[in-house]
């Protein structure tokens, strides 16, 4: 079992996290003193971020465990209110989490095939890429599939997040039957966690628990991959989750919004109260979608 100090240290490790988390707000699994597992998101008060790939040293690479990013990426990351302002996203990762165990990796891989053929079937090829985390597996569109001029449609009332969560969940409500078909009597989740703060486990990080590495494969991999490719002794990774075709993704996300909208809660802005409890904003979304769904 390699050290996760050792683990850290390797130049690829550090250029595919920093790569993968520059504009990302950064969030942190330490191992403190007595082995216990420390959650960590800010650093001096503020959101942590990545400023070059030598930066897991400053974050205290001794003591790091596991490196995760936010869906988000961000115009500017420098005191916590960036965070919550909608209008200050740049970008924004449509993202599938597939919630498994690693023993049935055969039958999470066969529902994240199912997810990449329905993005295929809307012209969507280049932007894909899976990731398996450790007991499960995320599919990603890469961020910059989506054309600019979509993501700025303020005239829309949207920004890029509305449009991954839309994204997300258009897919899911499309294959809803098929991955129950495949889920292994329901011990297999697909589930839609985009929200403004939601981390994500960046590529070549290690898992908090397991011995394992969190590694990135292409579509065409699927089909190949064992849990072989994620020891940290020798693990197997495509850095090919940077490849992104602009404007493949915007067919999906026009529909998906006009079906779906876009995120259903309000930001909390400046650590303000919103003005309707969250309880009732979630029944009143609720309602809105059964009612759009009939």
């Amino acid at each position: 079992m390699i050290a996760p100090s050792e683990h850290y240290s390797r130049p690829e490790v550090q250029r595919e996290i920093y790569d993968f988390c520059r504009g990302r707000w950064v969030a942190l699994h330490h191992v403190d003193s007595s082995g216990n597992l420390i959650f960590r998101r800010y650093l001096r008060g503020k959101p942590i971020k990545m400023r070059d790939p030598d930066d897991l040293t400053r974050l205290g690479a001794d003591s790091l465990r596991s490196v995760y990013a936010t869906a988000n990426v961000y115009n500017r990351l420098q005191v916590v209110e960036d965070v919550y302002d909608p209008l200050n996203i740049a970008y924004c990762t449509p993202t599938w989490d597939i919630d498994s165990n690693l023993s049935r990796w055969k039958e999470t891989l066969a529902v994240a095939k199912e997810i990449v053929y329905f993005l295929n079937d809307w012209g969507i090829e280049k932007s894909i890429y899976i990731k398996w985390s450790g007991n499960g597996c995320h599919v990603h569109i890469n961020e910059r599939g989506i054309s600019e001029d979509i993501l700025r449609d303020h005239n829309q009332g949207r920004n890029p997040l509305d449009l991954a969560y839309a994204i997300t969940e258009y897919t899911v409500s499309k294959l809803s039957l098929k991955i129950l078909e495949l889920s292994s009597n329901g011990r297999i989740k697909v589930e839609n966690k985009m929200d403004p703060t939601r981390v994500f486990t960046c590529p070549l990080s290690l898992h908090r628990e397991l011995d394992a590495v969190c590694i990135c494969m292409k579509p065409e991999e699927i089909d190949e991959f064992t849990p072989k490719w994620i020891s940290p002794q020798n693990f197997r990774h495509n850095p090919g989750w940077r490849e992104f075709r602009k404007g493949e993704v915007d067919s999906l996300a026009e529909a998906a919004h006009a079906a779906i909208g876009g995120y259903p809660l309000k930001f909390r802005r400046r650590f303000g109260r919103t003005k309707k409890p969250l309880d009732k904003q979630i029944l009143e979304w609720l309602k809105k979608f059964e009612n759009d769904s009939i």
